[in-house]
């Protein structure tokens, strides 16, 4: 990658737009746009979003601990609303990560269907060539 191409890609990650991104580099927005509709670049540019968002995950697991500590010390704060708001807060995080953890056991028992599939299909082809 060049490295006008890689000014862009650290200013796409960087900013909020196109626009944005092209004043933040020096390139024109033009420049920008074409090389965002170049496959290599898009791939360059997708496994560095990746590779923030993941990041930006670790950030946040570390500070998991210390909202549910201040959730569940709001449950008892004496504010009503207060406790209304971190208890809505508390059942809806959980619903959601119970339909995650819901999608990824299903998800885990169609990959290990589909690799079974694959696997008889390929014993059944090798047997019909001999």
């Amino acid at each position: 990658m060049k490295t006008n191409q890689e000014n862009a890609l650290n200013a796409l990650l960087a900013s909020a737009s196109v626009t944005d991104a092209a004043k933040k580099c020096g390139l024109s927005e033009k420049t920008l746009r074409r090389y965002l509709d170049d496959a290599e670049f898009q791939k360059e540019f997708r496994a560095a979003r990746r590779v923030v968002f993941e990041q930006n995950i670790v950030r946040l697991q570390s500070l998991h601990a210390g909202a549910v500590d201040t959730l569940e010390r709001n449950l008892n704060c004496e504010n009503p609303s207060v406790e209304v708001r971190a208890a809505q807060i508390i059942i809806e995080g959980s619903r959601k990560d119970f339909e995650t953890l819901d999608i990824l056991e299903r998800l885990e028992t169609l990959e290990n269907e589909h690799s079974k599939q694959i696997e008889e299909n390929g014993k059944t082809n090798n047997r019909k060539r001999f």
